[in-house]
């Protein structure tokens, strides 16, 4: 199934505006002809690739109908899901592969796609230095933990928000300490590749194992909750996107997660993991001077616009 990362109901307005301005500058004899017209034929030029890291796409779909319809052009790369709208648009990519390129057009007279696949032959050997993925997995790979610290697991109506709760500075030795032993590692390659370990041991809440708000070990889990433990997944950064505009860091497979197993972007799963994805907001990423980095994650599991719960992340490299 052909999926598009367009704004669907957006298209659905400017084709009516568009007609709108059509038929405000018509004449009477022609409005004896109000049709929308033949479809675009989509149609686009690859610039680049190869030896290149870089490459420049060109929509090149003719104009159509009575009155020259010029199409609105939304691109998309479906393995990476860089997204750009325009009738030129540039990509970069950090490893070596083969990559789809798609292009939705929209005009008076209905909608077309058009899709291409680019090969780039070699690996951006800079991409580590002074990109979001290189500051997440370093230049071979980087291990995270959560800060050591109150308030590294907190929840409120706002990102980066504790007004509901936070863990208190006790937890990171006492009552969680089972969480804060986990470890986040992401490597620099092209499977994106992610390894969660929890030390063979995870804090209950009210869900997981016993579910006795205390440290239990991974034998506990009950088989449909096993997927939660240590295992190794994919993950993706989106950079550009997220609430902060700094990115979002998606983890991939039955069971990945960050922080909290039951959060995830379609509200909190208790019994066992039902979702393959869940994304989370890029909301700061620094270098602090006691020598370490710093990575906040944010998501909301609420499912009521009205009504959103973040849970803020804070997690340290050293």
């Amino acid at each position: 199934m052909k999926r598009y990362h367009v704004p669907y109901i957006l298209i659905g307005f400017l084709c009516i505006g568009l007609l709108a301005v059509v038929l405000s500058n018509c004449r009477p004899d022609d409005l004896k002809d109000i049709s929308l017209g033949a479809p675009p034929k989509a149609s686009f030029q690859i610039i680049g690739g190869g030896d290149q890291n870089t490459i420049t796409l060109v929509n090149t779909t003719p104009p159509v109908g009575k009155y020259g319809s010029v199409s609105i052009p939304y691109w998309t790369v479906e393995e990476t899901q860089q997204t750009a709208e325009g009738d030129s648009a540039h990509f970069r990519f950090t490893f070596a592969g083969t990559y789809t390129i798609k292009l939705l057009v929209v005009a008076h007279g209905g909608i077309d796609s058009a899709e291409q696949k680019v090969t780039i032959n070699q690996n951006d050997t800079t991409a580590c230095q002074n990109s979001v993925l290189g500051f997440i997995a370093g230049c071979t790979s980087k291990t995270w933990q959560f800060a050591p610290e109150a308030y590294a697991y907190k929840v409120g109506p706002n990102p980066d928000d504790g007004s509901w709760w936070g863990n208190p500075a006790s937890d990171v030795t006492g009552a969680r300490v089972c969480d804060f032993n986990d470890t986040y590692t992401f490597y620099f390659d092209a499977n994106g590749t992610f390894v969660y370990d929890n030390k063979g041991d995870f804090y209950t809440e009210d869900y997981l194992g016993r579910a006795n708000w205390s440290c239990d070990v991974n034998a506990d889990l009950p088989p449909a909750q096993q997927p939660w433990a240590s295992g190794t997944f994919r993950y993706q950064v989106i950079e550009g996107t997220g609430v902060a505009k700094k990115g979002q860091l998606k983890v991939i497979g039955l069971g990945a997660h960050i922080g909290l197993a039951k959060v995830t972007n379609q509200g909190e799963t208790k019994t066992a993991p039902v979702v393959n994805t869940i994304t989370y907001d890029i909301l700061d990423m620094y270098h602090d001077p006691a020598g370490f980095d710093v990575l906040k994650l944010g998501i909301n599991d609420s499912q009521d616009p009205n009504n959103p719960v973040w849970w803020t992340y804070t997690l340290r490299s050293y």
